[in-house]
């Protein structure tokens, strides 16, 4: 299949494609729609994020729909609101000359009855998330005997989410027959489980996955001292005004650390991250897709599912724990053949992450020198002086002209020049000027430890904008723990967040001195850093911890997400 022309969709469903603008099919596109078509056969296809596999399954379901006929034919199952609302969009063009062919969302979060209805009134094609589709199942309200596809998207993050028993009751509820179709980026054993429960026989096919490194994005990482890793991407981000770009944090509290920096910096960036509401996460999005903001900051679960065209960079501001899911980050930019650039911030002590990766994906990582403050003017200069050789003449300042010239007659043309530039990078020249220069990281293994002893990443939510010196940090540790000698390793603080190395021994002492503890003002709320590990322990290359640290000792993992998120 070189072209739709040639894939056998009906002549509606090729319109449909042809006005929407395309012509040459994607290499997930070119295997799935001729398999899908031709045969009844299940069909398990290792896909990255943003090759095209929407179209890939999403056009055969639309063609397939038979008109005469008002019952659920097809259910096509994701992970989040947001791509569910994404998915039904595409479905919906690519129905457009379809007559008839109708397309219900169903999710958690809004009110149930109108999707009730709307399952009612005739909708041919269910997309929904695991939650909401099992409850409306349950009820009642979505028959599924007539089934004729299920489409699983993004099976890796629905299971990574939580929704295993959801897809185990929705599957068994669906009929024998039915030609199920499973997209993932990767293939865990409880999706390689799912596919040998519930489909028969698949045809297995891998595009874009273990051959990530052969895409359009360059995979670039900086290696700085921990104590940089801001000022690195205020640096990064300052060299590209033109940037749009999600940038991954580990932690709510990093992600709305960053994002108030970046603001405070004078960057249009907002935050995303699980503990918001539906409506600020929609709100956020909304903006974003916009680009009313240019900086996304967000953890991977408020990530997952998110689609948005074009972004020029993804930003890892912290390394993911494991190589698929650094895959599934990458794969957000560089999307429908378009260059994209994944920038990595690393310490020393990472970059056997970045080489588990390297191993995991073929991707190739580009060693990049950390950019001078010299070299952000520069660029900046230069691209202020383009915009001012490209503005339009006003006739209303031409009015004037004469009295400005006449204001500027005393000086020769270099002094005018550097006048017009001083103005135009004013800004940032002061707000540069009180950030310190960063260089690259040339140790083999940079720690927040020293000496021999073994230390504990501890953060606290505090940090210079609250006045904090590193006498004060440990003072307040010592009157936190009297009587106590604590070994301190390297601090680390940051405008809003500070980390500090401690004594292993004594770190869950440390986290229980300070639980409900205010300072300031400011609620201290200090915990274990990075899920409770100890920073240098050796990195597994994937999987998820069972146990997490949280204030009073070790507790089981936070329950699954609430059924139809």
């Amino acid at each position: 299949m070189e072209t739709f022309k040639d894939s056998g969709l009906r002549d509606d469903v090729k319109r449909a494609v042809a006005e929407l603008g395309f012509t040459t099919p994607t290499p997930i596109q070119a295997q799935v729609i001729p398999l899908i078509l031709d045969s009844s056969r299940d069909l398990v296809a290792l896909a990255r994020t943003g090759t095209g596999k929407t179209a890939g399954f999403g056009l055969p379901v639309v063609d397939g729909i038979d008109l005469d006929s008002p019952s659920v034919q097809a259910l096509i199952l994701c992970p989040t609101r947001e791509l569910c609302l994404q998915i039904a969009k595409d479905l919906d063009g690519f129905a457009r000359f379809r007559n008839g062919v109708k397309v219900a969302a169903v999710y958690g979060g809004a009110p149930i009855t109108h999707q009730i209805r709307e399952i009612k009134d005739g909708a041919q094609i269910i997309v929904g998330t695991p939650g909401r589709t099992l409850d409306l199942i349950t009820r009642g309200k979505l028959k599924v005997d007539q089934l004729k596809r299920v489409v699983l998207d993004e099976a890796d993050e629905m299971l990574n989410m939580g929704f295993q028993e959801e897809l185990n009751g929705i599957l068994a509820s669906t009929p024998e027959d039915k030609q199920t179709l499973l997209f993932s980026a990767t293939m865990p054993k409880e999706a390689r489980k799912i596919s040998e429960e519930y489909m028969r026989n698949p045809t297995e096919i891998s595009v874009g996955h273990a051959d990530a490194g052969n895409s359009k994005v360059v995979h670039q990482y900086f290696k700085v001292r921990g104590s940089d890793r801001f000022a690195l991407l205020r640096l990064l981000v300052e060299l590209d005004p033109e940037m749009y770009a999600v940038i991954f944090c580990r932690t709510r509290l990093e992600v709305n650390g960053v994002s108030e920096d970046l603001r405070f910096a004078g960057h249009s960036a907002d935050a995303l991250h699980g503990d918001m509401s539906q409506a600020q996460r929609d709100d956020v999005m909304n903006r974003f897709r916009r680009r009313r903001v240019k900086l996304l900051v967000a953890t991977d679960v408020a990530a997952r599912g998110l689609d948005v065209q074009d972004l020029t960079h993804v930003i890892n501001y912290n390394l993911p724990d494991a190589p698929e899911v650094y895959v599934h980050r990458s794969g957000r930019t560089g999307r429908a053949g378009k260059e994209g650039i994944a920038m990595s911030i690393v310490t020393g002590r990472e970059v056997r992450h970045l080489r588990a990766i390297e191993n995991y994906s073929g991707i190739s990582f580009q060693l990049r020198d950390v950019p001078s403050q010299n070299e952000v003017y520069r660029l900046r200069a230069l691209r202020f002086a383009e915009n001012v050789l490209a503005a339009k003449l006003d006739d209303k300042v031409a009015a004037y002209l004469p009295e400005v010239i006449d204001m500027f007659a005393e000086m020769d043309r270099e002094e005018i020049i550097q006048k017009i530039l001083g103005y135009g990078l004013g800004t940032l020249s002061a707000q540069l000027s009180g950030q310190k220069q960063i260089q690259n990281d040339d140790t083999k293994d940079n720690r927040l430890e020293k000496g021999s002893a073994d230390f504990t990443t501890i953060c606290m939510s505090v940090g210079k904008k609250h006045g904090y010196t590193v006498p004060q940090i440990i003072g307040m540790m010592n009157r936190r723990l009297p009587g106590k000698k604590i070994s301190f390793g390297k601090i680390d603080i940051q405008n809003n967040l500070t980390y500090v190395g401690v004594d292993s021994k004594e770190a869950k002492k440390v986290v229980a001195a300070f639980e409900g503890a205010v300072d300031k003002g400011v609620e201290m709320n200090v915990r274990i850093f990075e899920d409770g590990t100890k920073i240098d322990a050796p990195w597994k290359g994937g999987g998820k911890k069972k146990k997490q640290y949280q204030p009073g000792g070790f507790k089981p993992k936070s329950k699954k997400p609430h059924r139809g998120q």
